[in-house]
């Protein structure tokens, strides 16, 4: 079955190709053949190397943060005193030296050393974080799950940390 599809598009691009070398006309064999010569000019638009055709960045998909908001993440994370105990980038008063610095935290691989570090995961851990390791020393702040998702957002931006 796959090598009947393989041969019909070789077929379809050879026709068009030996259609296209004609001069251009008009007439009901030109309004016939358009939509055989629209797919085969697509078939060869996918398999051709440009930059429209390029693969889309799935890392950077997977660290999106839905109905999160960077800026507002930014402005929570100076409310609740974040920077006493983080280097946060792009905060100036955050210069503290008990927690490790946020610097590049969009790509660490986890949270803490224990948490896959997606939005998901990342949304929780700043809800509580001794939920998921009673030893830390990061304090549970009272996050409601919307300021946490934005503070996700700001940590999970590539331009922000």
């Amino acid at each position: 079955m796959r090598l009947i599809g393989i041969l019909a598009a070789l077929l379809v691009a050879t026709a068009s190709m030996v259609w296209s070398a004609m001069p251009p006309s008009e007439g009901p064999a030109r309004t016939l053949w358009q939509p055989v010569d629209d797919l085969a000019t697509g078939v060869a638009a996918w398999f051709r190397p440009d930059p429209d055709n390029t693969p889309p960045d799935w890392q950077s998909a997977s660290r999106q943060v839905l109905h999160g908001d960077p800026v507002r993440g930014a402005d929570l994370m100076v409310l609740h005193g974040c920077g006493s105990c983080h280097v946060i980038p792009g905060i100036r008063s955050a210069q503290g030296s008990v927690g490790p610095p946020l610097h590049d935290f969009a790509s660490r691989g986890y949270i803490a050393g224990i948490l896959p570090n997606d939005p998901g995961d990342l949304t929780r851990w700043l809800m509580d974080p001794p939920a998921f390791a009673p030893r830390t020393a990061m304090p549970a702040l009272g996050l409601t799950e919307d300021e946490a998702r934005d503070m996700a957002a700001y940590l999970l931006n590539p331009r922000g940390s």
